[in-house]
């Protein structure tokens, strides 16, 4: 575990384990961990120390009210979709897991919406309003779950996807779990918050200098009841919140109140320095959604890395593997065809160096090679709801021979952990190819039972 803490870490959490910056981090744990004792308020019933830390953070991003969850994003994602849990909800399918988790769990009607494919990039492009709309007439979902910022950094028009929910009497949930840094300064753009979302949860330590497990949802409107809200958080957060991780969070919350504009626009740029830097490379591409303009892709958050293999003999894994390999680089994340490095304000001008240098030794070493397939292939249709098919009778098969049948279960890799398959879906070749390749290239191939090993339950 030593010899790995001394990576380049272009990885979260954001603070990179940066604590000289962050001094709060490097307090040991023992110190903060209490409970609800004096002086120390409780999570749940805040009216001392954490409801004025829960008021500055509402004040910092500018939503109503907001809730701390140090079950991770996915503890507050399944609090939000809990309030709408007898209206259906309309998902876009490129959702991280937890989502669907949450759907299914919760035995949630759900309907999918496909986001458009960047053309010529191999990833999902943002979440079309139009498209919103249209599945939204079919479906008659009382609530709308997208993903802005996606893995590879695309938002979505949040003020348009909302308007076209709210004139269908449906609310608007925001996975902003990769996008906390987004909607504190002019540097990036506005994370959902002031955009026109009704909830927006974020992950603290994915993007910013909080532990691990650290995250926020706000409630953006008076479409959602903040008390209904509190009670779920309460409901689905562990009942002993850890006093180490929201102590973090109000060291985070201090730096940012401080700091904020002045790093996020320091990282900027940094970034568009590294991006000069790598216009020119002739295998390997850094996606830059400024420059590369599709029209399927609205905006893009800068800091998320993306670097395309699609014109070079590399896949994203052995890519990522090089660079730890030569240059002691641990990136995100990988796929077959591109990988991905995350920036955070921790991150230092001679980090992103070292990156560019790395990009131009293995461009120049690689050869030209055959287009791959997108990072998440199109989803087979669905042919009934989760929770009903993940508990009809199963088999296992073989990823190959579980084409034309039901899935029984999810099955992704991870990260970034969005679904290949869903339980109810009807296994696509595509799929099945896509899953199989992934396991080849050494990739975390698994579902909630654990490792796949090549294999996929269907329904008997």
């Amino acid at each position: 575990m030593l010899s790995a803490l001394r990576r380049v870490p272009m990885h979260m959490p954001g603070h990179k384990r940066d604590l000289a910056e962050f001094p709060w981090l490097s307090v040991p744990c023992g110190a903060w961990d209490v409970t609800e004792i004096a002086g120390f308020d409780d999570l749940y019933a805040p009216n001392g120390v954490l409801g004025d830390l829960l008021g500055r953070v509402a004040a910092l991003w500018g939503s109503r009210r907001a809730f701390l969850s140090v079950n991770g994003s996915t503890g507050a994602l399944f609090a939000a979709l809990s309030l709408f849990k007898d209206r259906g909800v309309l998902a876009a399918r490129n959702c991280h897991r937890s989502v669907f988790a949450a759907a299914q769990q919760l035995g949630i009607r759900t309907e999918y919406l496909m986001p458009d494919v960047a053309e010529g990039q191999g990833i999902f492009g943002s979440v079309s309003a139009a498209e919103t709309a249209k599945r939204l007439d079919e479906t008659g979902c009382g609530a709308v779950v997208i993903t802005s910022p996606t893995y590879e950094g695309v938002l979505s028009d949040i003020a348009s996807v909302a308007c076209e929910a709210h004139a269908r009497g449906a609310v608007l949930i925001v996975d902003c779990a990769h996008g906390a840094h987004l909607g504190l300064s002019d540097a990036f753009p506005d994370g959902g918050v002031r955009e026109g979302a009704d909830i927006v949860v974020s992950s603290l330590h994915k993007t910013l200098p909080a532990l691990t497990q650290t995250a926020v949802l706000h409630v953006c409107s008076e479409r959602v009841c903040a008390d209904d809200a509190a009670a779920a958080i309460a409901a689905f957060c562990t009942s002993s919140p850890s006093y180490v991780l929201m102590a973090s969070v109000e060291g985070t919350v201090g730096y940012l109140e401080e700091k904020a504009a002045e790093k996020e626009r320091e990282l900027v740029g940094m970034l568009s320095s590294f991006r000069a830097k790598t216009a020119g490379l002739k295998h390997l591409k850094v996606f830059d959604g400024e420059r590369d303009k599709c029209a399927s892709i609205f905006k893009t958050d800068i800091s998320k890395i993306y670097i395309d293999c699609k014109n070079c003999d590399l896949s994203g894994y052995e890519l990522k593997r090089r660079l730890l390999d030569e240059a002691g680089i641990e990136l995100e994340s990988a796929s077959l065809r591109g990988a991905i490095a995350y920036a955070t304000v921790a991150d230092k001008a001679e980090d992103l160096d070292l990156l560019a240098r790395a990009l131009e030794r293995i461009d120049i070493e690689c050869g030209e090679g055959e287009k791959r397939e997108m990072s998440v292939p199109v989803p087979g249709e669905k042919t009934m709801e989760m929770r009903a098919a993940a508990g009809m009778p199963w088999r296992k098969v073989s990823f190959a021979d579980a084409v034309g049948c039901v899935a029984a279960e999810g099955m992704w890799v991870y990260p970034p952990g969005v679904p290949v398959l869903l339980p109810g879906e009807r296994v696509t070749a595509e799929a099945a190819e896509f899953l199989a390749a992934a396991e080849r290239e050494g990739a975390e191939v698994s579902s909630g039972r654990g490792a796949a090993r090549g294999s996929v339950r269907v329904i008997a």
